[in-house]
């Protein structure tokens, strides 16, 4: 046997990686699947679902299919036909529902079989059957879907950045984006890893900028300036808190750009349980009243989809969102295999973690704080679920419309305001 010092810290007798199975999973019967089917979930663009055709969905591991019927009502049933099995996604829209291409039996929004084609009578007893259904309701240009236990759906939230519309100001909910116009942007990895990137703005001041050049369109002139990104002071500017629904951070920064520096404060908010407060990032107007939500809505374990509504009255809000980073100039479908790997951005990190991150295998570090807040709030609505009680966030008929922390304040205006409290 050598002398020589053994070496310590190699990766021989690594127990398996694991990942944290009640925040991940969202099947039916999951933990954290229970938890999000006590929310109304986003389901479809308002604007994008017309009463042409069914499309095919998939939501908390289910396979279902959301459709306008000829009176203008929007609903979800099951994909499978409650006759044989046939998909609905190849079924006919007409007036009062959608009716199955394989023996014409059709059925309402609410799932009721108002007929069935090929029996007498239309079918004698076709109150029997009912395809499987869940409500929905329409609000700021999008179709939201509530999957949870009948006797527990809450009131449909309302939020103070998307209430009572400006003149000239419409909702904008539709990705321009192909094949994500009415049932959401999908992404190949696990909605975690797209949420808590949300409040992981650390990321912005080494991937969006000191590893890959500037990402973000307008940085020094509409948007941030270059200071804004610099990693070496990135931990003193930032703070972090609980709000009444979720988590926001507050990151500090001067505008230099004229003689008189200007110091501001961006706050970005996330409420439970999968909403993200996202201010407009290209064109930066301190103090201005927030405008968008988005939502990170579970697909399966290893999927998710992006919705979101803006008011606005200039379409160029959605394209600052969704084409407002770019990777060596370029918007991602326009990139080499080697310009990916050179200039990676947001997918590249997020998509590398894996289908669902080795959470057994994170060291995790003061400047994760802000995801370790979010996972430890979503532990804890997960627990009130499996508890019997009501997770946070859940609104209650009645409840006060929910006020959004996020935007681009003057740290003068923030002093006022906590003095004038």
């Amino acid at each position: 046997m050598s002398d020589t010092a053994i070496d310590t810290g190699t990766g021989h007798g690594r127990p398996r990686p694991t990942h944290h199975a009640r925040l991940t999973e969202v099947g039916p019967g999951t933990p954290m699947g229970g938890a999000l089917r006590r929310y109304w979930q986003p389901i479809a663009s308002s604007a994008a679902l017309t009463s042409d055709v069914p499309h095919r969905t998939r939501i908390l591991g289910e396979d279902l299919i959301v459709f306008r019927d000829g009176q203008g009502r929007p609903g979800v049933v099951f994909e499978r036909c409650a006759h044989r099995g046939s998909s609905l996604y190849y079924g006919r829209i007409e007036e009062d529902g959608i009716r199955c291409c394989y023996h014409g039996w059709k059925f309402d929004v609410q799932g009721h079989c108002v007929e069935q084609a090929c029996e007498a009578g239309g079918g004698l007893r076709r109150h029997l059957a009912r395809q499987p259904w869940y409500p929905v309701e329409e609000r700021y240009g999008l179709v939201f879907v509530y999957m949870g236990p009948p006797e527990r759906k809450p009131a449909l939230p309302r939020w103070d950045c998307l209430e009572h519309l400006q003149e000239g100001e419409t909702y904008h909910s539709t990705w321009p984006i192909p094949g994500s116009e009415v049932t959401g942007a999908v992404g190949d990895f696990n909605w975690l890893q797209a949420y808590e990137n949300a409040v992981d703005p650390v990321h912005a001041a080494w991937l969006h900028s000191a590893h890959s050049g500037y990402q973000f369109e307008g940085v020094g002139t509409t948007g941030f300036p270059e200071s804004y990104f610099d990693h070496r002071t990135i931990a003193d500017r930032l703070t972090y808190a609980r709000t009444d629904y979720g988590v926001k951070y507050v990151q500090a920064y001067q505008d230099d750009a004229d003689q008189e520096p200007v110091d501001l404060e961006w706050r970005v908010e996330v409420q439970l349980p999968n909403v993200i407060a996202l201010p407009d990032f290209v064109n930066v107007i301190p103090d201005a009243p927030h405008d968008m939500l988005i939502w990170v809505v579970p697909v399966d374990d290893t999927h998710h989809r992006a919705f979101f509504s803006a008011r606005a009255s200039d379409p160029g809000r959605v394209a600052r969102l969704a084409l407002g980073i770019k990777q060596n100039g370029k918007f991602p479908w326009e990139l080499s295999p080697e310009e990916s790997r050179r200039f990676p951005g947001d997918f590249e990190a997020q998509r590398s973690q894996g289908d669902i991150t080795q959470h057994s295998e994170e060291t995790l570090a003061p400047s994760d704080r802000g995801v370790v807040m979010l996972r430890r709030m979503l532990r804890t609505m997960v627990d009130d679920v499996e508890s019997g009680r009501d997770p946070l966030g859940v609104h209650a008929a009645g409840e006060e419309i929910r006020r959004v922390e996020s935007g681009v304040f003057t740290a003068a205006r923030t002093e006022a305001a906590t003095a004038g409290a």
